[in-house]
């Protein structure tokens, strides 16, 4: 899913800070999915103040006061555009920053010019820290092949001997949502049918997405709303091994409705609040998912009931989920950083998991479990489906993965020396530790690792590791 560059905005506003209603000052908006926000304003958001600097003289002179580092700072801008049906439209931009850096200079007003790092286009909130909606859906690339069941149907009666039938025949059913609960808020993927083309003359067509949906009451601020589609978007890209994109939000407020064409508010239809931000991590690869590619689909994961577990469990561990996730999100990201990353992140996941763990005999003592400890607890605890993956002893693998993660941390030798350590196959055996052992806390069903096992790419991994092994005897 893929949203037309066409729906954002490029619009001419005016625009004010909510401590100053009366000072509006014109400007162009423009956003960019990967870059954010862009305002080019005529004039100054913040009113400038001119002092009178008496000389020594006795002579007067005006001088700017200028502003802080943090004046730079808008945690809110509101704005008003009238739209070309004559209705005003709300923008409320949230987190921007100027990019005058040195300041405004002299008596005169200058234009300024504004980095955005989120928008909400159809309501007004006069700060950041008061955004709030009872309901948000998100709309995720690859959702649909994740969950993998369609009610769209195309038959060919022609083709079965009926000459006077006819050729092609679409039908489409509604599919019931996969409902569940996490603490005060109610989740839904649900379906999304939709018609496209001129439907009466040469272009029909259905076509079927799954969307996220989010309800809590009364209400909630936006990072609820965004941590819960965050963990969700996590668990899709894990399923389908592409990065599940965030392309487009939308918030309902009760108080927000539709409007009749005469302007009149209707209260049975409620009125969206479209959300854009930065999603961190954009994916490159946007095609298709087929389903060999599938490491496991919703139903091999358990349905509505898992995605309550996986919830609850990616709330407890949600530092170590994000850290890890980002080096599948981030391309770019070094092969070394994915090291250090991923094993920090297990390690923590083992002391949260076991805050009481009991102590080990080191060096004719006990003491606190040790990295490689920890390590080989988690090996154990995923399972046997991850000792396939590293083929070798987990305390063996474990003093390899604290080998390379010290010299990277140490800058030691050889890395000082080639400036590399690890491996591809190192980097994928960390990151199923960490999936595997998160699916273990949220008790995923065995269809679950039993469907990853027989991913192509878990049994290339495992031969690598084997190979690896007989090269190293």
């Amino acid at each position: 899913m893929k949203v037309n560059e066409s729906a954002f905005p490029d619009l001419l506003a005016h625009w004010w800070l909510p401590e100053s209603p009366k000072h509006r000052v014109p400007g162009r908006l423009t956003w960019d999915p990967d870059r954010g926000g862009d305002l080019q304003l005529m004039g100054e958001l913040r009113e400038s103040v001119i002092l009178d600097n008496r000389l020594a003289g006795g002579s007067v002179q005006e001088q700017r006061v200028r502003s802080s580092t943090s004046g730079r700072r808008y945690p809110v801008i509101l704005g008003s555009h009238t739209n070309s049906a004559g209705y005003e439209e709300a923008f409320t931009l949230l987190n921007s920053l100027s990019l005058n850096s040195a300041g405004f200079r002299g008596l005169k007003e200058f234009p300024e010019h504004v980095s955005v790092g989120a928008l909400l286009h159809g309501a007004w909130y006069a700060a950041s820290d008061v955004v709030q909606a009872d309901r948000a859906m998100f709309a995720l690339t690859h959702l649909s092949d994740w969950v993998n069941l369609s009610g769209v149907r195309t038959d060919y009666p022609q083709l079965s001997g009926k000459r006077d039938a006819p050729s092609i025949v679409i039908t489409a059913h509604d599919l019931p949502a996969f409902r569940t609960t996490h603490d005060d808020a109610t989740i839904e993927l649900r379906q999304q049918l939709a018609p496209v083309g001129d439907q009466a003359r040469h272009s029909n067509r259905v076509d079927e997405t799954w969307e996220l949906a989010i309800e809590i009451e009364p209400m909630a601020e936006l990072e609820r709303f965004s941590d819960i589609a965050f963990d969700i978007r996590a668990l899709v890209t894990i399923g389908v091994g592409k990065t599940a994109d965030i392309v487009h939000a939308v918030l309902q407020h009760p108080e927000i409705h539709e409007r009749a064409l005469s302007g009149t508010p209707m209260p049975g239809l409620r009125g969206d609040i479209t959300y854009l931000n930065r999603w961190a991590h954009q994916g490159s690869d946007i095609s298709p998912v087929n389903g060999y590619d599938l490491f496991f689909d919703l139903d091999q994961f358990g349905g509505a009931p898992a995605l309550r577990r996986w919830l609850t469990t990616a709330a407890t561990y949600r530092t170590e989920l994000r850290r890890v996730m980002a080096t599948r999100y981030t391309e770019s990201m070094y092969l070394e950083d994915r090291i250090m990353n991923t094993s920090a992140a297990l390690e923590r996941f083992d002391k949260v998991r076991r805050p009481d763990a009991p102590k080990v005999l080191r060096d004719g003592k006990w003491q606190a479990p040790s990295f490689v400890n920890r390590m080989v607890a988690c090996v154990e605890y995923a399972g046997p489906g991850f000792t396939d993956v590293i083929s070798e002893e987990a305390s063996l693998w474990a003093k390899r993965v604290k080998s390379a993660r010290n010299q990277l941390a140490h800058h030691d030798d050889p890395f000082r020396i080639t400036g590399r350590v690890g491996d591809h196959v190192l980097v994928e055996q960390l990151y199923w530790l960490f999936v595997m052992c998160l699916f273990r806390e949220c008790e995923a069903p065995s269809a679950t690792f039993e469907s990853i096992r027989r991913h192509g790419q878990i049994r290339w991994l495992a031969e690598q590791a084997h190979d690896h092994r007989d090269c190293e005897r």
